[in-house]
């Protein structure tokens, strides 16, 4: 539009026709003013002033000069396109009566909207306005809201300055239905006679699904009541209750004055009591925060991820990022629920997860998760869980990385597996990885129901034994030296044995012969294990922290069978006595204590005793007995244990048979000739049939002033003296007086027919008396030396070799 003014008075002697004028134009119409005065006085910037304020607004034209009275008596701007989108969703019932709380603060999220121009129930809209100062409101004219209006508070405004009457209609999402009475609280402010009243609407679907649905307006309007004194204060109205869909709307109506009347909505909250429209799990269900002692920390073994009543033992936790989250529930599950997704009746027992998500819920949707596994073997895996879930919830299983939260691998659950466990394997997943349970997709426009129960995972995780027998790769076995002779004991701390040096001083001994019960098992000998042990392989076995000295007893199972520790002979029990030591089992291995007689191959009086440490008291006994330690086992296992100890009133054995005085001929004497072939003093100048191994780079064994010497340096850093062959016919020990200097560790081995260099135990100390067992078995004897250290030197010097028999009586 171009208007054409003669002079610059003309434009505001005119000012209120082409107001009326603009008033009239399209949207974003722009005026062009032409006065010719101007270009005279050359005033480019006032014509361009003129135009800008003549340029015609987008929105509410011909309403300037009223928002410009609002914000000079009201302090309040209008906001463009305030309410265009607001959270109103057509054709979706509320959940809860708070969903219609609204302050308009966010629109966007207020389930209220202005009725529609094809609805034809009103004629203008609300418009979105905001306090931009501290302006008080004149309380006489605008009431009978608050005077005082908070800066950056939101409320929704109609009005106009036209005579004929004007009304605006807002109403709410539909309300499914109410129990009881509800209460409608509201603030709203009236200028010049304008009014508001609560109303309730239905909306009218068309019949066959042809045609748009339509509100219509319910008889009797809710009762308004802002008070006896209306002015600072607010409103409220009672909502009956309904058994059908409804709307509450808010009608301003009476805006007829031409100086400007409107109505000023604001702070809507409706409290009432809804009809369900959520899933029935149960009567009376209830849940609550999922309390568990899951942390986020790495598992110690494969079972503490088994969850059955999700309480403080269990090792999953809501992944706690999004809501709805993961809660714990005890209540049964009706069986009209559970029948509906699983055709069955079968339910969770106990505590298990549940998950609700309600209608219009969006992912992401919350996750279960386990703790973190650090590392777990190649041996294979199985987690088995089972689940309830209502129609289309599609859910998978996945190992996720503790780094970075980035899926490893899925396995899509089958919603006809429920609720049989589902098991499933995780090949991909091998070093810190956490398994976690979520979905995949769900019916957004219906509430939806998880439960979780019965969580379960077996592996293998990297520091665990691979197998009732696995100590880890250090840990080896060598034959007990220690015999059973037959003899009596004289004390009750002669039966002490801690299986140091192979057991060789110990009183106990297996034997290989059946005494037992007559059950047929293959025997299994017991044996000296030694280490040093895994500790974590040796943990996940046992179950134990408490670990068995460098040396001890044990019995180990390939498959079924039993084995026998026998002790020396007991001649009675006096009074008491008690036998203690510690016990460690794997597998399906397990101990028994049992009394034998003497001249008996019969087990007595067994009983069955458990892992930790053990004590039992012997029984008064007055004839001699052994005690047996009888391990047992139905598969792989190991049996072990250290620290063996009698303590108590055994009976002596009499003078003439004590330890210094025993009759040698109760036993069986070492042969002399063998003893003549492996005693030594070296007084006559040589080593007699004692001779130095040729292997390179070594020292040589050289007698010097009656004492056998070698001497170790870093290009001879081993000297190595072997026996004569011999051939025993009993226990014997060799005797052997020694020293070591420098940086020498010692060694005696052994030579059976079997095998060669079989056995070798490093002498501890750096000189003394010390001795060697030899079995019937045994052929030959070594003596070695070797430097510790590298570029380092050290001495070796014997004196003596004496060979005895078990009770170091002299052989020759």
């Amino acid at each position: 539009l171009v208007l054409t003014l003669p002079s610059l008075s003309a434009l505001t002697s005119t000012g209120s026709i082409h107001i009326q004028l603009l008033s009239s134009l399209p949207r974003g119409s722009f005026v062009h003013l032409l006065i010719p005065q101007l270009n005279a006085m050359k005033l480019p910037s006032l014509l361009l002033l003129s135009t800008a304020i003549l340029t015609v607004e987008s929105c509410m034209p011909g309403y300037e000069a009223e928002r410009d009275r609002l914000r000079e008596h009201l302090g309040i701007e209008w906001v463009p396109h305030g309410m265009d989108k607001t959270g109103f969703l057509d054709g979706k019932n509320i959940r809860h009566d708070i969903d219609l709380n609204c302050n308009f603060t966010h629109p966007e999220g207020c389930r209220w909207k202005n009725a529609g121009e094809s609805e034809g129930m009103d004629s203008r809209d609300f418009h979105l306005f905001v306090k931009e100062d501290y302006t008080e409101w004149p309380a006489l004219q605008v009431h009978p809201g608050p005077s005082k209006i908070d800066v950056g508070d939101r409320m929704i405004l109609v009005g106009d300055r036209t005579r004929e009457e004007q009304h605006a209609l807002i109403y709410s999402a539909s309300i499914p239905c109410q129990i009881a009475p509800g209460n409608l609280t509201f603030t709203y402010w009236a200028y010049n006679n304008a009014r508001i009243e609560v109303v309730l609407l239905e909306t009218i679907k068309s019949k066959k699904g042809k045609g748009k649905a339509y509100r219509k307006f319910l008889p009797d309007n809710p009762y308004v009541d802002c008070g006896t004194v209306p002015m600072n204060t607010n409103c409220h109205a009672e909502i009956p209750a309904r058994d059908t869909p409804f709307h509450i709307g808010f009608r301003a109506y009476d805006i007829s004055n031409t100086q400007g009347s409107f109505i000023i909505l604001d702070n809507i909250l409706y409290s009432a009591k809804l009809c369900k429209v959520s899933i029935d799990l149960a009567k009376n269900f209830e849940w609550k925060p999922m309390v568990t002692s899951a942390h986020g920390e790495f598992i110690h073994k494969s079972s503490d991820l088994m969850c059955v009543h999700f309480d403080l033992s269990c090792r999953w936790r809501s992944g706690g990022k999004v809501n709805p989250m993961w809660r714990r529930s005890v209540v049964d599950l009706s069986d009209e629920f559970v029948l509906q997704v699983t055709g069955t009746r079968i339910a969770p027992k106990g505590g298990y997860a549940v998950l609700y998500i309600e209608q219009d819920t969006v992912a992401p949707y919350d996750i279960l998760r386990s703790d973190a596994i650090e590392c777990q073997a190649a041996t294979g895996n199985s987690f088995t869980y089972r689940f309830w879930a209502t129609k289309d919830v599609i859910l998978e299983a996945c190992t996720l990385s503790m780094d970075s939260d980035s899926v490893i691998e899925c396995h899509r659950a089958s919603s006809g597996v429920s609720p049989a466990p589902l098991t499933l394997t995780f090949t991909l997943s091998t070093k810190r990885f956490y398994i976690a349970i979520r979905i995949v997709s769900l019916n957004s426009n219906v509430d939806n129901a998880i439960v979780i129960d019965d969580l379960s995972y077996q592996s293998t995780l990297c520091h665990e034994a691979v197998s009732a027998l696995d100590l880890g790769p250090n840990f080896v076995t060598t034959p007990i030296l220690s015999v059973i002779l037959g003899r009596h004991v004289g004390s009750a701390k002669e039966l002490w044995c801690d299986f140091s040096k192979r057991a060789s001083d110990c009183s106990w001994g297996h034997v290989a012969t059946e005494i037992g019960d007559g059950n047929g098992e293959s025997a299994v000998e017991w044996s000296i294990g030694n280490g040093p042990l895994d500790n974590e392989k040796f943990y996940s076995l046992t179950g134990q922290t408490l670990m068995p000295s460098q040396e001890f007893a044990v019995a180990r199972f390939e498959q079924a069978g039993s084995s026998l520790l026998l002790s020396e002979v007991i001649l009675c029990v006096s009074k008491s006595a008690s036998l203690s030591f510690h016990l460690w089992t794997t597998g399906v291995a397990t101990l028994r204590i049992c009394l034998v007689e003497e001249n008996s191959s019969s087990l007595l009086d067994c009983q069955p005793v458990s892992e930790g440490p053990v004590t039992v008291e012997l029984p008064r006994v007055e004839r001699p007995f052994k005690i047996a330690l009888r391990a047992d086992s139905d598969g792989q296992g190991m049996t072990i244990i250290d620290h063996l100890q009698v303590n108590g009133d055994i009976c002596g054995v009499p003078k003439q048979y004590s330890a210094k005085n025993f009759n040698p001929g109760a036993l069986i004497r070492p042969d002399v000739n063998v003893c003549r072939l492996l005693s030594c003093s070296f007084k006559r100048g040589h080593p007699c049939l004692y001779d130095n191994s040729q292997l390179e780079k070594s020292a040589q064994f050289e007698v010097t002033n009656g004492v056998l010497v070698a001497t170790l340096n870093a290009t001879r850093p081993i000297a190595i003296l072997e026996s004569t062959p011999f051939q025993l016919n009993t226990v014997s020990r060799l005797h052997f007086v020694y020293s070591v200097f420098g940086e020498v560790a010692l060694f005696v081995c052994n030579d059976s027919a079997g095998k060669e260099l079989e056995n070798c135990f490093r002498v501890e100390g750096t000189g003394g008396d010390d001795y060697v067992e030899l079995l019937p078995s045994d052929t030959k004897v070594y003596i070695l030396g070797r430097l510790i250290k590298a570029k380092s030197q050290g001495t070796v010097q014997i004196k003596s070799l004496s060979l005895t028999d078990p009770e170091d009586m002299d052989a020759c």
